[in-house]
C-alpha cells in the first residue's frame, strides 16, 4: 500500500532541512521562523495561544520564545487582561527579517512546485488545505477510534 504520508513527511524533512541552512544567515532555524510568521500575522497574541496556532506543545514554545527573545527578535509584556498570562510581539528588528525570511521560503515554494502546472498547483494547494484541516480534526483521535 502507498502511503501518502511517507511522501509528505519527506518533503516536509527536505523543506525543514533547506530552512536552517537558509535561515542560518538570520540567526533562525526551521522551528524559530514559524514563530516570527505567526506573530507577524497575530501581533499581541498571549503565549498560551501560540501551541495550538503553531502545533507545538508549550514547552517548545516557552524555550523557543526565550530564544528569540535573548536576539532580541521578540518582547513579551504582562497581559493587561490576565496578569497571569503574556502577550507577544515581534521587535522592529523582526520585522525588519521577516521580508527576507518570506523570500527564503517563496524560493523555495517557486523551486519546488516548478514541476507542476499553474492548474496543477493551484489544485496541490486545494488538496494540502484540505489534508491539513483534516489531520487538524483527528489530531487528537486515538488509532482505534480511526479506524472506526
Amino acid at each position: 500500500m502507498k502511503l501518502a504520508y511517507r511522501w509528505i513527511t519527506l518533503a516536509n524533512r527536505n523543506y525543514f532541512l533547506y530552512l536552517n541552512r537558509a535561515l542560518a544567515p538570520f540567526g533562525l532555524n526551521s522551528s524559530q521562523y514559524q514563530f516570527i510568521l505567526n506573530l507577524f500575522d497575530n501581533p499581541g497574541i498571549t503565549q498560551d495561544k501560540l501551541p495550538e496556532l503553531i502545533c507545538i506543545n508549550k514547552s517548545n514554545v516557552a524555550r523557543t520564545l526565550a530564544q528569540l527573545e535573548k536576539k532580541g527578535l521578540i518582547r513579551r509584556e504582562v497581559n493587561q487582561d490576565d496578569k497571569r498570562t503574556a502577550t507577544v510581539f515581534l521587535t522592529q528588528r523582526a520585522y525588519e527579517l521577516y521580508p527576507q525570511i518570506m523570500s527564503v521560503i517563496e524560493v523555495w515554494d517557486n523551486a519546488v512546485t516548478k514541476v507542476f502546472s499553474v492548474q496543477d498547483k493551484e489544485i496541490l494547494l486545494a488538496l494540502m488545505q484540505r489534508l491539513a484541516g483534516r489531520a487538524a480534526e483527528l489530531r487528537d483521535a486515538t488509532p482505534h477510534a480511526l479506524t472506526k
